[in-house]
């Protein structure tokens, strides 16, 4: 009898996770349940779908089912959601579109993701209020967005890098937007020197950021919604609760299947829980960082798509794969910047033990006498053993990436300051000056 593989959740990790196994296993009957309306697509690509930079939602979508099954011989269900995990019988429970079905397996990847965490009680059904996370959420709101009578001022929920980009992209559909950060800074997970220069492009882009403005309610009028806060009421047509996520863990939990530190549930190098057979991966699970060693939470599409192949590749009785850990990397661009991180922030890195130091610079991205774009750049590191321990970045566009993804590198080697001072990077009078700013923090940090 041929192996069954049933993986709970059809985005980044489940769908990762199912192709891999079927490169490995390709006899094995493989299910895919995916709880929403639509399998295989890229959330990231959320914000660009309201922009209007993306004209549909469709576009989103990398493979249908119909391709999935003719293909890679996948069988995805869509409207299916998990809601019970029995390990003894080996089987999952699930509701469907007409009922509820048993589905059996002799290997289980949970790839569930996260769920948004609501900043203030709900609204009734209908009301213009989105936690535009996934697929549903984020089709209501573009519905919204094109009806007949649109909204025309905005108040988005939450200023990290999700809470940015939806206020960047209202703003560029035309959109009054005010953006509340219940903390004091934007994007919390930069050091607060870097972070507030995000401030004035926000500003300039017409983004009414209100920090230290925790929602606490939101009520509907006929003028609208108003939305509390302590320091007065913010009004709008529509709102976005970008607040944050949890790591989805009810299901599995009720099955007897330990959660980490971090709160997500427990893997190990494999992405094994601590029952036998049975996986996770993706926003659902937690990971371990490269360089503190501790358990964390980093819910990013890079991640969920690695960890998928990981937990693929065991549950399908592959050679053992193993995930070597994260370093939390990402980038976004909003309001005319880039702005990226990899590593350990100065908070995180105390946290962590380390004697930490941190040097910011402002440095050119290539020769002066070719162009003026410049950029910011903040290496953390430790001052007993000089290791590069973070790496922060603020730039024009175009100027990041290149320098995040040699950092990224760096802190998985375990590089030195001297080491990174010295790394043979690329000069070019258009792409890159003779210092690049990477070294050049480098240089500063050692000579601080």
């Amino acid at each position: 009898m041929a192996e069954r593989i049933l993986i709970l959740g059809g985005v980044a990790a489940g769908l990762s996770a199912a192709s891999q196994a079927r490169r490995v296993a390709p006899q094995a009957e493989i299910c895919v349940l995916e709880a929403g309306p639509t399998a295989s697509y890229g959330a990231c690509g959320i914000p660009f779908v309201l922009s209007g930079e993306v004209g549909e939602m469709e576009r989103l979508v990398v493979y249908s089912r119909e391709r999935l099954l003719a293909e890679r011989r996948l069988q995805v269900l869509t409207g299916h959601a998990a809601v019970e995990i029995a390990l003894a019988e080996r089987r999952v429970r699930a509701a469907t579109p007409t009922g509820e079905r048993w589905f059996p397996f002799d290997r289980l990847v949970i790839a569930i993701g996260a769920q948004p965490r609501r900043a203030f009680p709900a609204l009734a059904p209908g009301e213009r209020v989105f936690q535009p996370y996934a697929w549903h959420e984020a089709s209501r709101l573009a519905a919204c967005l094109r009806s007949a009578s649109p909204p025309r001022r905005a108040l988005v929920i939450g200023g990290g890098y999700i809470g940015l980009e939806m206020a960047d992209a209202l703003r560029r559909r035309g959109l009054e937007v005010t953006l509340a950060e219940a903390s004091e800074q934007l994007l919390g997970g930069f050091d607060p020197p870097l972070a507030e220069r995000l401030l004035p492009a926000a500003r300039a882009a017409g983004v009414q950021v209100r920090l230290g403005a925790r929602v606490t309610a939101i009520e509907s009028g006929p003028g609208g919604l108003r939305a509390a806060t302590a320091a007065g009421e913010l009004a709008a047509e529509l709102a976005l609760d970008c607040a944050g996520l949890a790591p989805r863990t009810g299901l599995a939990e009720a099955a007897g299947i330990a959660l980490g530190p971090s709160g997500a549930l427990q893997v190990d190098e494999r992405q094994q829980t601590n029952r036998g057979g049975i996986y996770a991966a993706g926003d659902c699970a937690e990971s371990r960082h490269r360089v503190s060693g501790a358990p964390v939470w980093l819910p990013l599409g890079g991640v969920a798509n690695q960890q998928g192949r990981v937990a693929g590749q065991n549950a399908a009785g592959g050679r053992p794969w193993r995930f070597p850990g994260v370093l939390g990397s990402f980038a976004v661009r909003v309001f005319g910047l880039e702005a990226g991180r990899t590593g350990l922030n100065s908070r995180e890195a105390r946290a962590a033990g380390f004697h930490a130091a941190a040097i910011e610079i402002e440095a050119p991205t290539q020769a002066e006498y070719i162009g003026r774009r410049r950029m910011r750049l903040r290496l953390v590191y430790d001052q007993d053993s000089q290791r590069l321990l973070g790496c922060q970045m603020l730039g024009q566009p175009d100027t990041i990436l290149p320098r995040l993804h040699a950092a990224a590198t760096a802190l998985a080697a375990g590089l030195r300051l001297e080491e990174v001072e010295m790394l043979d990077l690329a000069y070019a009078p258009s792409l890159a000056p003779v210092y690049d700013p990477l070294r050049l923090a480098a240089h500063r940090a050692r000579n601080s």
